[in-house]
């Protein structure tokens, strides 16, 4: 599942809003666990029948030999194999040696298994949130290093303390071994924990949801790992310093406040009833997350029935999204939340005519990549104007990543490129600014060039104002054009 589909299965939360998201680094580690076991194997055909003919009392190498019409080498090491595992004994009645099932063997013979103690190494995974053993079979763990690279914010959980003997328990082991691939054939019990070895840091990729409550300032934060939501993890981390400090982050810049603020006051006048936009956000919600489970499931469907029924389910759920969202470009004024952002950005690129506005304080690789450059200078192409300011500060940042600079160098190459593009570096840009034509002028927290792939961002409370008058749109871009008047167009990247 895409990271836009696991955000529309699971925004939906009783008496809370999705405040913001981002992929994230959840820390775990690698390590051996030294543990004595017994495994459970299935019993050969050979020793199955051999331990038949001991209970028929056909217990010397010779009968069992013409009994099973075996070779006596064949019979002698399946003997030996069943020695060792003390399923059989060695006798001498009447002076004459032969072999007699053990309790143990009676055992083996009614279960058709052998059981027998071994010390085992066991490779695994331990989550530092909900500190147990763990199982991610679809991620590659990552080293810190490659977390900036990857563009994942990390969950920093202080102090990291390493795995005890104590939280790795034969029973936890044992859930795993259950999980992997490959090892259903053989059941194995843990009998205990003997050492720790071999331990090292690493991480693994997850999804975090920070929730907000619609009434008061209560925050909850998910998680969801391979597109299922973590209620342990979820439950785990509320305790921790790591998500109290997470939550106590949650501000919102002054001087951004001020300017959504006055964006808001603008347009109430021309705002729906609360009622109605209540609805229509609820509707959509829900409508949204049935399309992204009926994706989820016909990406896992097998019988051609079964498509069928989903493909169709799928259409319906496309068409009463796009219905809802028609209903929504007709109210004048909207609030917009988290995951409304990255569908108004995706459609200026795709239908703007005649003007695009872009203000983000910070441009990002993993967002200004091949497909958004791509799509811009098709708009470039068309005729249509473009502006993009960025920029929180009037100086350039510092060591900036390579992705993220080699962005504003394609950004300059193409304003240089097209008379019609101005990009410039802005500064002192507090709230975020998008627009399209005269139809829509969205005013918000979101970074529109950054918010995906940036490990230093903090969670905050994404949201702002959806400008859908004409003369009020045209107005916003009046106000703002100046900003882009000055000739200094072409810019050092930051």
């Amino acid at each position: 599942m895409t990271i836009e589909q696991i955000v529309a299965r699971h925004k939906q939360r009783s008496g809370f809003r999705l405040a913001d998201y981002a992929e994230v680094a959840i820390p775990i580690y690698k390590l051996h666990v030294q543990a004595l076991t017994l495994a459970h194997r299935r019993l050969p055909p050979v020793e199955e029948f051999i331990l038949k003919c001991l209970a028929l009392n056909v217990s010397t190498i010779e009968e069992i030999r013409e009994f099973l019409g075996l070779e006596e080498e064949v019979v002698k090491s399946a003997l030996v194999n069943l020695a060792q595992t003390e399923s059989i004994a060695l006798t001498a009645p009447r002076g004459r040696q032969a072999w007699t099932l053990t309790s143990k063997g009676r055992v083996t013979l009614q279960t058709a298994e052998l059981v027998s103690p071994e010390q085992q190494t066991f490779s695994i995974q331990f989550d530092i949130i909900t500190r147990k053993p763990a199982l991610y079979r679809f991620h590659k763990p990552l080293k810190h290093k490659e977390l900036s690279d990857e563009g994942l914010k990390e969950i920093e959980i202080t102090p990291r303390k390493h795995p005890q003997p104590g939280e790795i328990t034969p029973l936890g082991i044992e859930k795993i071994l259950k999980a992997t691939p490959g090892l259903t054939e053989q059941r194995r019990d843990v009998l205990a924990i003997q050492s720790l070895e071999n331990v090292k840091p690493l991480y693994i990729r997850a999804l975090a949801l920070v929730y907000r409550s619609t009434e008061g300032d209560e925050v909850q934060i998910a998680f969801t790992i391979d597109g299922k939501l973590s209620e342990e993890h979820q439950l785990a981390f509320a305790g921790s310093d790591a998500c109290r400090r997470l939550i106590a982050s949650l501000s919102v810049d002054p001087a951004e406040q001020k300017e959504l603020e006055a964006a808001a006051a603008v347009a109430r006048e021309w705002a729906p009833s609360e009622e109605v936009a209540r609805r229509l956000r609820e509707s959509t919600d829900d409508a949204e997350a049935q399309l992204a489970e009926a994706a989820q499931l016909l990406e896992a469907a097998e019988g051609s029935k079964e498509r069928l029924h989903l493909w169709e389910r799928l259409q319906a759920a496309e068409k009463e999204v796009q219905r809802l969202q028609d209903e929504a470009k007709r109210l004048q004024v909207r609030n917009l939340y988290v995951a409304d952002h990255p569908p108004l950005l995706g459609d200026a690129l795709r239908t703007a005519k005649s003007r695009l506005m872009i203000i983000s304080p910070w441009i990002r690789g993993k967002v200004v990549d091949q497909a958004f450059l791509k799509k811009l200078e098709q708009l470039l192409s068309n005729g249509v104007r473009v502006y993009i300011g960025y920029g929180i500060k009037e100086q350039p940042t510092v060591n900036a990543a390579v992705q993220d600079a080699e962005a504003v160098d394609e950004l300059n190459k193409l304003s240089n490129k097209y008379p019609t593009f101005v990009f410039k570096r802005l500064g002192n840009t507090h709230a975020k600014v998008l627009i399209k034509d005269s139809e829509f002028a969205a005013v918000t927290s979101f970074n529109w060039l950054s918010f995906k792939g940036d490990p230093h961002r903090t969670f905050r409370d994404e949201q702002g104002t959806l400008l859908q008058v004409s003369e009020l749109v045209d107005a916003k871009f009046r106000d703002l054009e100046p900003r882009f008047a000055s000739t200094d167009a072409a810019n050092v990247h930051g």
